[in-house]
Parts: C-alpha cells; sequence; structure tokens
C-alpha cells in the first residue's frame, strides 16, 4: 500500500508544479477560469437562437482606409511580420464582433485589445496560421505551414478516423488555435467578470432571455457554431429564424439561402485564408467555397439527449467548421482556459492595432447635462 502512495505522490508532483506554473498568472487571462466542470448537457437544443442585434450587413463589413491605416502604423516587428491575410482576417473579426456587441451596449476594454493579441502569438506557433491544419495527439499533421490553404486540403478532415495516418478523436487538433472536438463536452465555467461578452449567446433577448440556462465553455462553445451555423441556415436578420432543411430548395426561400451562405463565408473570414479566394474571387471559385459551406450547413454536433461530439460524425462536423471558419476558431479560443494551449507562452501580438480599433463607451448624456447643470449654479 505505501508503494502506491509513493507512485500517486509522484504522478502529482509535476501536476502541481504545473498548475502553479508563474505564467499562468502574468498571462492575459481568459474567458474561461480553471476550474473543471462535468461533461456538459444542453437541455435547450431547437428552439434557441443567439441575439444578433446589431450585426452589420456586408456593406458595413469590409475594413475601412481608416481601420487599414490604423493596421499598417502598428510598429511592433512582429506584427509587421505577420502576412497581411491572416492581419486582416482577425482585424477585420474584431471589429465585426465589436460592432455587434457595441449595438447591444457592450464595450470591450484593452483587457480584451490584449487577450486576443495574445490568441494571435499563440495562432502563429500553433498552426501558422492555417485555417485547416490537422494535428492528431501523435504528432502527425496535414499542413500548408502558411496563412493560405485550400478546399483540397479541407475536405481530407472526411477521411480521417481512428485508424489513418492522422487520426480522428476527440483530441484531435484543428484550425488556426487547434482546438478539438472535446471542447463540446468538457466544461469549464466562464469567468465571472467576463460573462457579458456571451451575453449574445444566452438567447434571443440576450442577457434579458425569459428562462435561460447558465452557460458553461462547453454550452458556449456549441452556440458560437450554431451562431454561425445559423448562417448557413438562412438566418440573417434579427427578426429570422433558421431555415429548416427541407426549404432550402422552395423558391419563396431560396434566395436567403443563397444570400446565407454568402454571409456565413463573410462573416467567417474565410476567403481571406482559402486560396479559393472567396466572395473577392471569380464567379467560379466562389461557387466553390460555397459549396463547401452548404455541404456544412446542416451537419449535427450531435444531440441533448445522446451527447455532443460523441461520435465520429459529431467530430467531423466540429473539424469542418472550425476550419472552414476561422473566425470560429478565433471565437472558441477567447473561451478557452489558457491551460488548454501548449503555446500559453507566447506574447501578445499587435496589441497597438487591437487597442486602437476600440470603440470607447460613450459617456452618458444625462450626467453630461447634470454637470453642465451643476457648473451653471455654481
Amino acid at each position: 500500500m505505501g508503494r502506491y502512495k509513493f507512485v500517486i505522490l509522484i504522478f502529482l508532483i509535476p501536476m502541481i508544479a504545473f498548475s502553479a506554473s508563474p505564467f499562468d498568472e502574468a498571462a492575459p487571462p481568459s474567458l474561461a477560469d480553471r476550474l473543471h466542470v462535468t461533461r456538459s448537457k444542453d437541455p435547450i437544443d431547437g428552439g434557441w437562437l443567439p441575439n444578433i442585434t446589431g450585426l452589420p450587413d456586408k456593406t458595413q463589413i469590409m475594413l475601412s482606409q481608416f481601420m487599414i491605416d490604423i493596421i499598417m502604423q502598428d510598429n511592433d516587428p512582429r506584427c509587421k511580420a505577420i502576412d497581411l491575410r491572416l492581419r486582416k482576417m482577425i482585424f477585420q473579426h474584431f471589429v465585426i464582433y465589436q460592432k455587434m456587441l457595441n449595438a447591444q451596449h457592450i464595450y470591450f476594454s484593452d483587457k480584451i485589445a490584449v487577450q486576443w493579441a495574445h490568441v494571435l502569438g499563440m495562432i502563429l506557433k500553433e498552426s501558422s496560421g492555417d485555417s485547416a491544419n490537422i494535428t492528431d495527439m501523435r504528432g502527425h499533421s496535414i499542413s500548408t505551414y502558411e496563412p493560405k490553404t485550400n478546399l483540397d486540403q479541407w475536405r481530407k478532415i472526411l477521411h480521417l478516423t481512428a485508424q489513418t495516418r492522422v487520426q480522428l478523436n476527440g483530441q484531435t487538433n484543428f484550425g488556426l488555435t487547434q482546438t478539438s472536438a472535446d471542447r463540446l463536452f468538457y466544461a469549464f465555467r466562464l469567468a465571472q467578470d467576463q460573462r457579458y461578452n456571451t451575453a449574445f449567446l444566452e438567447g434571443r433577448e440576450g442577457a434579458a432571455t425569459p428562462r435561460k440556462i447558465e452557460l458553461n465553455t462547453a454550452i458556449a462553445i456549441r452556440r458560437l457554431i450554431w451562431f454561425y451555423q445559423d448562417f448557413a441556415q438562412g438566418r440573417i436578420t434579427q427578426s429570422e429564424s433558421r431555415l429548416h432543411q427541407r426549404d432550402i430548395n422552395n423558391p419563396e426561400f431560396s434566395e436567403r439561402y443563397r444570400e446565407g451562405i454568402d454571409m456565413a463565408l463573410l462573416y467567417c473570414g474565410t476567403g481571406y485564408l482559402f486560396r479559393e479566394a472567396g466572395l473577392w474571387g471569380d464567379l467560379e471559385e466562389k461557387e466553390k467555397l460555397q459549396a463547401a459551406m452548404r455541404s456544412i450547413a446542416y451537419c449535427k454536433l450531435g444531440n441533448a439527449q445522446a451527447g455532443y461530439g460523441i461520435n465520429e460524425i459529431d467530430e467531423k462536423c466540429f473539424a469542418e467548421w472550425v476550419t472552414l471558419c476561422p473566425a470560429l476558431n478565433i471565437d472558441i479560443a477567447t473561451l478557452t482556459p489558457l491551460s488548454y494551449f501548449a503555446t500559453r507562452h507566447e506574447s501578445p501580438v499587435c496589441e497597438y492595432t487591437f487597442k486602437r480599433l476600440i470603440n470607447k463607451k460613450p459617456e452618458n448624456l444625462s450626467f453630461k447635462l447634470r454637470q453642465f447643470w451643476h457648473s451653471l449654479v455654481e
């Protein structure tokens, strides 16, 4: 019995040392704390919709010259060395996400800017900016090793199994930040002081949604995937619901479905990182990416009864979304505890740009009027 205690003690020592790493205290925080919960089940599966109030349309999405000037003014040599396509993709996503949350009266702080800059720093080591990067737990990988991939590489996900050279299982890592399908069911509590950033995932009325459930990282990540999947299913305004798959060929809804596919590609930032050039390429190339998005528009992650990410088809749905939709991969990283990433020691990069892109919360007009009135009285 004493020998077993000794073995257990030896096993625990490196774990304790790891959890007490000084970097964990110094690193920019994630939106999740480090307390592990359990396998997560979401009682709301079909009727839930996210709050997309304020989501910019395609005429408002392209980076303005002012924003491009900010990007080019960042003098951090590490930032300047990053492929411009990758920088534009993540900065455009930051602007889109911020614009939607600002319309819901949520504003970013410098702390959020540092967090995104840290995620970008980790991306450079995790995947070299290859959105379709695949790496299994044995270190076998498929990658272009640059911030430009293609649909041929992306389709290799379909051929992965537990027996192929690059193995498919819940711990196979995919995309920019090398995230895995076990994120769908292994849950961590969301950090108390950061929950407002996920209010749009609470329901159609955000934080005011009646009968909402408490989010953890697994529920929030599943809902993030559905957030993007909803666009591909034809939900592109707050007043709409997603289209049922049987209705997509109905002439009444076919144009809305087509537009939803295009908006999914745009919000995902796919065109920046895939060779086919997406919405900014010629018609034939654009149609290839549209077809890819249509192929995953109605794939399933599992269900609330049987669980999520449990079998191979669930894992492939997850993998296809987090690779074809690089913005989603970034969103998942911001909800994942830093201890999950081997690259958490990387320094933030392009911090100046993220901070410059922040819209400051407007001062309260009534407060300013009261100040003015008091100044007159005095």
